[in-house]
């Protein structure tokens, strides 16, 4: 029997335990659970694990056990564990070729700084000590790849441990780390690395992800509540995205009790699918129409009454679940989702009428929705104006309007018989959008048609003065400043917001959809114009009478 294996043998009937042999693979991938252990190669025991968790032994035994382990000059693991010891046992300090180095479960508060001189060190257990920091001196472990922090109360980590090249291993618990920069720095060198981290799950979702700090401050903020369980030791499932190329694109928001989501919601617009069902949501915030990439929507079990008005620009959902919510009609944002196959909206307190179509497929519904207090728009201009006045921009943005069904525009590659196209689609339309340059006044007959078309059908025209005219130059061909607005390209964005507004506005002064009203109402616009006009310069004054030549035409036609 070799030296070594007597020391086993004396040790064993000094704790009262026969020690079982294991070999070394077995022990490179249990370390972490050493048992009364050891393994031997070439009669040399090279690990040994004492685990005196059941074991009652005296002082002057251990004494003699660490005397003994004094012996054992190849050992490249030691384990010691439930010994309800406060420093480092001496003895250790002769053991300077440790390769692997398990404290776990004892009082331990500090380390010793000889420990330094174990330059092999690979793996280093501190579980469940006492430790509320670490010494620096350990900066000089770089053979360092597996350390284990967890049940300490470590708030903070030292800045040099992510400077630890070999750290691939880096396990901390779920109590006490705080979030701040330093943590997250070092988390986030383990990871890059392609390392392991055990840490609050927050800490790691973000030490992992690396994500902008205004979303990881939503998701913080969400995870309030399961934040405060781990912390307590309460079991919490995982956070609930799903990631692909560093981009969250699915998110699982059930029962979190949230009762609004922030201004800022919209910055998540890789999403693709979203649930947020089983919360008191009243409301969705106006960034919640910047998710242009969701295919699949639940907002079942909340308070909705309305939604958002940038709800039209989800135009890639197919598939959306409304259900028990507050919603008394079908929102008419609905009508913009022209891929939506799927729609679920039942157990909403709708009137008789949507309660009835809501029973239809979701074409069907959206058809309704479309044509529902809508009117059609057809946008008269010059082609040579549209790219200079955004015409394509500016139909994108009124066709995702509210009470906007459907405009119209001469494409510059329309084929087939156009008058025959423009005589059909300006007479579908309410309202009309005229593109007043210097080239659809004075040098365009499909301009000069169009309007021709407006005075022959009664519709209404909307003139938008552009930049190379002047308001007379539209009163020749009977556009009215008092009707119209100046084209802004330079604040284009709050150009098409105003115009919209304007639209509104002119639509409840003039029933657009009944002729009754539409009759009332043209009357009532040009009393009203008719005593602002009185007061005005005479020039103002000519473009009054031309206009009642043209409203008394628009009344004739109407009867």
């Amino acid at each position: 029997m070799s030296n070594d294996l007597k020391v086993l043998k004396e040790i064993s009937k000094l704790v009262g335990r026969e020690l079982r042999k294991y070999d070394i693979e077995f022990l490179d991938e249990n370390l972490d659970n050493s048992d009364f252990i050891y393994s031997i190669q070439d009669d040399n025991v090279i690990y040994i694990g004492l685990d005196f968790s059941n074991k009652k032994v005296s002082e002057a035994d251990h004494q003699k056990v660490g005397n003994y382990l004094t012996n054992l000059k190849y050992l490249k693991g030691f384990s010691i564990s439930y010994r309800e010891i406060d420093e480092v046992p001496d003895f250790i300090r002769n053991f300077k070729d440790l390769e692997s180095l398990n404290l776990k479960q004892n009082n331990l508060k500090s380390l010793p700084e000889w420990i330094k001189e174990f330059k092999n060190l690979s793996r280093l257990n501190l579980n469940n000590n006492d430790f509320k920091s670490l010494p620096d001196w350990m900066n000089e472990f770089k053979k360092l790849s597996y350390l284990s922090l967890e049940g300490n109360s470590i708030k903070i980590l030292p800045e040099w441990l992510g400077t630890l090249d070999q750290l691939k291993t880096l396990k901390l618990g779920f109590r006490h780390l705080e979030w701040n920069e330093i943590n997250l720095k070092v988390l986030k060198a383990v990871c890059r690395r392609g390392g392991i981290i055990s840490a609050p799950r927050l800490l790691k979702f973000q030490a992992i992800h690396d994500l902008p700090n205004e979303k990881i401050k939503i998701i913080s903020e969400f995870e309030k509540y399961n934040t405060e369980r781990e912390k307590d030791n309460k079991r919490v499932n995982l956070i609930p995205i799903k990631m692909e190329e560093g981009k969250i694109i699915e998110w699982k928001l059930n029962g979190y009790n949230i009762n609004s989501l922030p201004e800022n919601f919209g910055i998540f617009h890789n999403l693709r699918a979203l649930t947020i069902s089983h919360n008191p949501i009243e409301s969705l915030p106006e960034s919640f129409g910047e998710l242009k990439n969701l295919e699949f929507l639940d907002l079942s079990n909340n308070k909705l009454t309305l939604l958002p008005e940038s709800f039209v620009n989800l135009v890639s959902i197919n598939n959306l679940n409304l259900s028990k919510n507050q919603f008394g009609e079908i929102p008419t944002q609905l009508w913009a989702l022209k891929e939506l196959t799927n729609l679920n909206i039942s157990d909403n307190p709708l009137n008789p009428e949507d309660m009835n179509v809501s029973q239809k497929v979701p074409d069907l519904i959206r058809e309704y929705l479309r044509t529902k207090a809508t009117i059609r728009i057809f946008i008269s201009h010059a082609v040579i104006d549209y790219e200079p006045y955004r015409i394509k921009e500016l139909i994108e943005y009124l066709e995702k309007q509210k009470e906007i069904s459907q405009v119209f525009f001469c494409e510059e590659d329309l084929a087939g018989n156009i008058d025959k196209w423009m005589l059909d689609a300006v007479q579908k339309c309410q309202l009309i959008l005229f593109i007043g340059t210097q080239k659809s006044v004075f040098n365009s007959p499909d301009c000069a048609n169009e309007l021709q078309l407006a005075d022959k059908f009664s519709i209404p025209v909307i003139p938008l003065k552009g930049n190379d005219i002047d308001w007379p130059d539209l009163a020749q061909i009977n556009l009215s400043r008092e009707l119209g607005l100046e084209f802004d390209k330079e604040n284009f964005d709050r150009f098409c917001n105003n115009l919209y507004q304007y639209i509104l506005n002119f639509k409840r002064e003039i029933d657009l959809i009944d002729k009754d009203s539409l009759q009332k109402g043209i009357t009532d616009i040009y009393e009203r114009f008719r005593l602002i006009l009185e007061e005005s310069l005479s020039d103002v004054k000519r473009n009054l009478d031309s206009l009642t030549k043209r409203i008394l035409n628009l009344e004739e036609k109407v009867k």
